[in-house]
């Protein structure tokens, strides 16, 4: 797994970025802009399912501070798959997760009531994933998606990911506009950056993780 901080400039760490091939720094980050703009433009069809203006999530965000990061995964050939996942089932803390799949196979599973449902691998298509950020800020009226990374007997995968959340100065909480007309207040006010912290140091356990913020 590599594990790499985009933006903001703040965040990355040029040390760890691979020199080969030497391409990569410039591909991945204009890969990166385009996908940022990707998920402005999800969040900003977001805002507007929930009768808000478009703009909303992307101004507070942070704009240019809100953070982005890249993780790419390599999973080896497993001899036994049905013992060992390749991650563990959980939600992402990010606002929205953008996922390019290795079209090989299926590695990638939802959780959908209480099955596990197989993802498969669309050529030319990302996936979009709903983190518990965005479940925060609309109250929940949008759901972090659970997932889990299944491993293959005989082939190898790779898959890239890129989480984008508000900058971790951002005061998180349900908008006010979705605490009304009688509807509770399911989330506490929290700082998006203690949040982050409460996020990496835990065990990936489901969507246990998103119990930090919840109103019992």
């Amino acid at each position: 797994m590599l594990a790499l901080g985009v933006s903001p400039a703040s965040i990355r760490q040029p040390a760890l970025w691979p020199t080969t091939p030497a391409t990569f720094t410039d591909t991945l980050v204009r890969y990166s802009a385009k996908v940022r703009e990707l998920c402005v433009v999800l969040l900003a069809r977001v805002a507007e399912t929930l009768g808000l203006p478009s703009g909303t999530f992307e101004g507070m965000f942070g704009g240019e501070a809100a953070v982005q990061a890249v993780r790419m995964n390599f999973y080896p050939p497993c001899p036994r798959p049905e013992l060992v996942l390749g991650l563990s089932a959980h939600s992402d803390g990010s606002a929205v997760t953008v996922l390019q799949q290795d079209t090989g196979h299926v590695g990638l599973q939802v959780r959908r009531g209480n099955a596990w449902v197989p993802v498969h691998p669309v050529p030319h298509a990302l996936v979009i994933n709903l983190g518990d950020s965005l479940e925060v800020l609309t109250n929940g009226r949008y759901k972090s998606v659970e997932h889990r990374a299944v491993t293959n007997g005989e082939q190898d995968r790779l898959s890239v990911v890129t989480f984008y959340a508000p900058a971790y100065d951002v005061e998180m909480g349900p908008l006010p506009e979705l605490v009304a007309d009688g509807e509770p207040c399911r989330y506490r006010r929290f700082n998006h950056g203690e949040y982050s912290r409460h996020y990496v140091t835990s065990k990936l356990e489901g969507k246990k993780t998103l119990d930090f913020a919840k109103i019992n």
